[in-house]
């Protein structure tokens, strides 16, 4: 069964604790701010919506860089490549990351939506084969100092 939003837009991973309320105030930013194509939003979550868990830590969270020796590579689910994990807990966050597919004539496509400490979108992977030469090292510049929470 695929997951969709209230407003009927479907959900290819859906599992970052976002709840009803958090789906429908994206839908309500996407009704507000149409995506034409790929798209990566980083929205500030109202105050009477619940904070987020984030995973994210590193120096685009304020953190010293993430050193190899405090992490471990794990492949998550089917990804075809491994994550750097750390073995700290998840913080709350007041941001919500959506990234999807936008199409102006029919029902967008959201991939994933995940709570952030703030509005940094983090890049794919490093080892995602669909980016070009320039992305993959920039990926690979920015996973180098950073990890998830397991």
């Amino acid at each position: 069964m695929i997951a969709v939003t209230p407003a009927g837009v479907p959900i290819g991973h859906a599992d970052h604790s976002l709840t009803e309320a958090h789906w429908a105030f994206i839908d309500e930013v996407m009704r507000e701010e149409p995506q034409d194509g790929f798209f990566r939003l980083a929205v500030r979550l109202p105050d009477e919506l619940p904070s987020l868990p984030s995973a994210l830590y590193g120096p685009a969270c304020d953190d010293d860089p993430i050193k190899d020796d405090e992490v471990e590579y794990v492949v998550r689910g089917n990804r075809p490549g491994p994550s750097r994990l750390i073995d700290r807990p998840h913080r709350e966050g007041r941001w919500v990351v959506v990234i999807g597919l936008g199409v102006l004539s029919e029902r967008p496509m959201i991939f994933t939506a995940y709570g952030s400490l703030n509005a940094v979108i983090s890049p794919r992977e490093w080892w995602d084969a669909s980016m070009r030469p320039a992305e993959a090292i920039e990926s690979a510049q920015f996973w180098a100092e950073h990890a998830l929470a397991k």
